[in-house]
């Protein structure tokens, strides 16, 4: 399968800027291509986004701008973006080759995740969106196919060649893909960071229910319900769904953005929270129903009907408390590990070790709480003073999961391991 009017005798080979070597082709779309290259000059793998000359001057040229954007969003989740140029009729984009599977391909090859894996990948994507909306520049198109899931489990954003930079209300022109694009884009009005939390929203949904919100609707029919019907019930499309997690996705995905959360990582910690059990502002709180004064000596009596509410009302309650206490019994809690070690765990939050010494770091991970696992690895850009941490996973200021597993990358030196 080639891309249109384009033979691949004339890619396979080819170097772009007389630096980047394209070795194979890993997608392709109406927009281009991906390709697997080679940096000939730092001798390191990269993938290359390329347009071919069927691409228009708009196009091209808003290609060009989101490259240099993207390029400005430095994150451990976030796919970086290292060159972009000119070479021919084509137009390139080169970024950080990421070896592992979309999201797409990981629910299409296992359903729906656990909820711990579930909201562990949406709180990292969730860090990139906040790092991206504060650098100013939206993505505009949060999808499951645009998160690749490499081979240690950190996820990473790719893929903003259809972001659009924060620039006000005058940009209305629809952007981004119809299964994940939220309503008021649909609705011709400007993307905020709202709308990329709806799209993370989507993701969180596929994630957890194992296929996509509104599956089986075309696509008219898809955009008509997403600005006419209600968010997509979790617990309609997954059995044992707990309704505070249904809640939380619900809010992510209300159709007025001013509803939804404002933030990406606000939704990824109310989602955390209430996949362990934990009290969430998101959810309701019922009132008991009024008493009403008997007229005959003003004592307080209630009537027979307030009684009937009064006790529908306590089941209620009850059966929520203890369905809340066993799914944080079964996801919440890892085996062998008491409710107040768990506690304990959660109450943590990962420091920030990047650009400290690689035995400083490790020692500060530990004393977090990390005392399961801590796996580190040379960085492959290898930039910076010897043995210093480039990267760490979770990042700074999440909680420390009850996994208790962390990674970091260093500057690859003489002993940077040794007694480690």
């Amino acid at each position: 399968m080639t891309a249109r009017g384009t033979a691949p005798e004339r890619r396979d080979g080819r170097v772009l800027g007389g630096r980047y070597r394209l070795v194979s082709r890993v997608d392709e779309g109406g927009a281009g291509e991906v390709w697997r290259g080679r940096d000939e000059r730092l001798d390191r793998d990269v993938a290359v986004k390329l347009l071919g000359d069927g691409a228009d001057a708009a196009f091209r040229e808003r290609f060009t701008d989101e490259a240099r954007r993207a390029a400005t969003v430095a994150h451990p989740n976030v796919v970086t973006v290292f060159d972009q140029g000119q070479d021919g009729p084509d137009a390139y984009m080169v970024m950080e080759y990421v070896r592992g599977r979309t999201l797409r391909e990981v629910t299409a090859d296992r359903g729906p995740l656990t909820l711990q894996e579930a909201t562990r990948i949406v709180a990292q994507v969730a860090d990139a969106l906040d790092a991206a909306h504060g650098a100013g520049v939206l993505h505009c198109d949060v999808k499951p196919a645009n998160v690749i899931l490499d081979d240690r489990g950190v996820a990473k954003l790719t893929d903003f060649g259809v972001a659009r930079a924060a620039r006000g209300p005058a940009e209305q022109e629809l952007l981004g893909t119809p299964r994940y694009i939220a309503p008021e884009r649909v609705e011709g009005k400007a993307p905020t960071p709202a709308s990329d939390v709806y799209g993370l929203g989507l993701v969180a949904y596929e994630l957890i229910a194992g296929r996509p919100a509104l599956e089986g609707l075309d696509t008219d029919d898809l955009l008509r319900e997403r600005l006419e019907g209600p968010a997509p019930s979790l617990r309609r499309a997954r059995v044992g769904v707990p309704a505070s997690v249904d809640l939380v996705v619900a809010k992510a995905l209300a159709r007025d953005p001013g509803r939804r959360y404002q933030s990406a990582g606000e939704f990824a910690r109310d989602l955390l929270s209430a996949a362990r059990g934990e009290h969430t502002q998101t959810m309701p709180v019922v009132p008991p129903p009024p008493r009403p004064l008997r007229r005959d000596g003003g004592i307080r009596v209630p009537r027979l009907d307030t009684a009937a509410a009064l006790l529908a009302v306590t089941l209620v309650v009850l059966a929520v408390v203890l369905l809340f206490m066993n799914f944080s019994n079964v996801a919440g809690t890892p085996p062998g590990t008491s409710p107040t070690a768990g506690a304990t765990a959660a109450a943590r939050v990962t420091p920030n070790v990047v650009g400290k010494q690689l035995r400083e770091g490790i020692d500060e991970l530990k004393r977090a709480g990390y005392t399961t696992r801590i796996s580190y690895a040379p960085d492959p850009e290898n930039r910076g003073r010897p043995c210093t941490i480039t990267r760490q996973q979770p990042a700074e200021g999440q909680p420390v999961p009850s996994s208790r597993t962390a990674s970091v990358q260093y500057v690859s030196g003489q002993g940077c391991t040794a007694g480690l």
